[in-house]
Formats: C-alpha cells, structure tokens, sequence
C-alpha cells in the first residue's frame, strides 16, 4: 500500500511540473504516468566540463556489474536550484565520482521527487561517443521509479 501511495505521490509531483511548464492536465499526468511506470533513458548532460571527460574514459574500464549509480540533489547548484548530479559509485576501488547531470527539464520534475523522498533508482547504460579525437565521450543512464 505504501508503494502505491509513492507512486501516485510522484505521479502528481511530475505532473504540476508538466502542468508549469505549459502542458494540459490531461497531457502532463499522461506523460507523468508513463515516465512513473517505464524506466526513462537519458544521456547526462555537463560532462564536458570539469574534468569529467577524464572521469568517463577511467570508468569506460570497470565492468557494468562493479558501478552504480545514484542520484543526489544539488540545491545549491547556482544555475540551476532543481539540479541532480549523476554519481558513480566504483566498487572495486571504493570511490565515487559525478559525471554530469540530469537533464534540466526532466530535473525540474524529477527533483520534486526526490524532494519527497521517494526512492529513485538509476543504472549506467553505457559510456557513449568519444570516436574521433575531437568528439567528447558522454553517458546514457537508465532511471526508474
């Protein structure tokens, strides 16, 4: 029963969010629904700054079995106060690194949830791109609720 209660609790975090950002009621508690009930697939935005592509290319040697990955809120991220870094966790050397962020429109309703402290669950699909010399390596990251 708890379980049900989150769910519909996170259904309508995300969809006054949507509803905000100009969607209709029906509309935004539609994608509410379907982003609560499929996992979603994103690629981490912000890896290019700091010193993240670094971060990526190191990681691009563990197997997917030795990383997980949470999600923290940064609410005082100074660009953004819904901000969620991506954090990788690498168990084999027990360190953790971010690697980017949530993208800023999917943040702005997924923050809400978090916010709730509804449990929200994200896996590293795969470290994408980095093909030539000039082209940045980026991350695809699979979140559920």
């Amino acid at each position: 029963m708890k379980q049900i209660t989150k769910v519909r609790k996170s259904v309508c975090a995300m969809a006054n969010q949507l509803r905000k950002a100009g969607y209709s009621l029906k509309d935004a508690f539609k994608k509410a629904w379907q982003r609560v009930k499929l996992s979603m697939t994103v690629r981490a935005v912000g890896t290019t700054f700091e010193n993240r592509q670094e971060r990526l290319q190191f990681l691009q040697q563990f197997q997917p079995e030795d990383l997980t990955v949470t999600l923290e809120r940064e609410k005082e991220n100074k660009f953004d106060c819904n901000a969620i870094q991506i954090v990788v966790h690498i168990r084999p050397i027990r360190r953790r690194t971010v690697i980017g962020y949530v993208p800023k429109t999917l943040a702005r309703e997924l923050s809400k949830v978090i916010d709730m402290g509804i449990q929200v669950k994200a896996t590293l699909m795969q470290i994408i791109g980095g093909y030539g010399w000039k082209e940045s390596l980026g991350a695809l990251i699979n979140i559920a609720i």
